[in-house]
């Protein structure tokens, strides 16, 4: 077994419910601390609420991170990256190019309706100007250390896994569909198999395990830890189908998080019982 697998450790920083852990803040949003053989990476980080609080309770120093992957350009993805700024130390910023697009919610198609803005909240110049920061901006899968891998733009294959209407994109005559192809993900080799670690898998958490899958030559996962976003899109057979991509990929592990939502977290509950994890702010997973 390479070392790199010998220990992986996953702290989730923010998220919307708290654990049982004292002095842990739930908010909405996501951020989660990974360190494997002396690399420390943080996915996301969270609105700005939780993030600095929470490490500090949990004895994590934000200023040691050497990389910084964002899953999306959503605010409670994004909200708490001005908090780390200026990087105390070198620090590589990875991220789709698409991230710094100007994002919108919508709960209704009708335009004369309200629509707010959830984009990021600060701007590529704001991070080219940090001589601590490394901004790169990819579209590919690309291997970040020995055992950690950054999906890049994941190819929408499924039939069934559809995009969140709500999501919207700002034009001069109106509004389009947000399909938030800046959505991406990390897949890290652990002792156990390898474990996907998402944001919010906008692409469909199938089409992310299919992705890392096609890149990686995995055919089973040994886990799934974060956002899923099935609770929103109200569908049952999407819902059924990713329950049955669970089972075909092998998953010992399903920790859900943020936007999975509460009906969702249940039917996986139920399905997989001993399984299943709540990855709720404070939570820490060792593998």
């Amino acid at each position: 077994m390479k070392s790199y697998m010998e220990k992986t450790t996953i702290t989730i920083l923010c998220e919307n419910r708290a654990s049982l852990t004292k002095n842990i803040m739930g908010e909405h949003g996501f951020s989660a601390f990974v360190e494997q053989n002396g690399k420390k990476i943080l996915l996301d980080t969270g609105q700005g609420l939780g993030l600095k609080p929470n490490a500090k309770t949990l004895g994590i120093d934000l200023d040691q991170i050497d990389t910084i992957v964002l899953s999306h350009g959503h605010y409670d993805h994004t909200g708490g990256l001005s908090q780390l700024l200026p990087f105390a130390q070198k620090t590589r910023v990875i991220a789709h190019p698409d991230i710094f697009i100007p994002k919108y919610f919508h709960e209704k198609d009708n335009l004369n309706k309200k629509f707010s803005y959830i984009g990021s909240t600060f701007s590529r110049d704001t991070l080219e100007n940090d001589p601590n920061c490394e901004l790169i901006l990819q579209k590919n899968f690309i291997k970040i250390s020995d055992g950690i891998f950054f999906s890049g733009q994941v190819p929408r294959i499924t039939d069934f896994e559809t995009n969140d209407k709500r999501l919207k994109l700002k034009h001069k005559k109106g509004l389009s569909d947000d399909l938030v192809f800046d959505d991406t993900s990390l897949l890290i080799e652990t002792g156990k198999g390898p474990v996907i670690l998402t944001g919010c898998a906008h692409s469909g958490i199938v089409n992310v395990m299919k992705h890392f899958e096609n890149m990686t030559g995995h055919r089973q996962f040994y886990g799934v830890i974060g956002g899923t976003h099935i609770g929103f899109l109200n569908s049952d057979d999407q819902i059924e189908k990713t329950m049955a991509a669970f089972e075909t990929y092998g998953l010992d592990l399903i920790a859900v998080s943020h936007c999975t939502g509460n009906e969702a977290s249940a039917i996986c509950y139920n399905r997989f019982k001993k399984k299943f994890v709540f990855a709720n702010a404070g939570c820490t997973i060792k593998i």
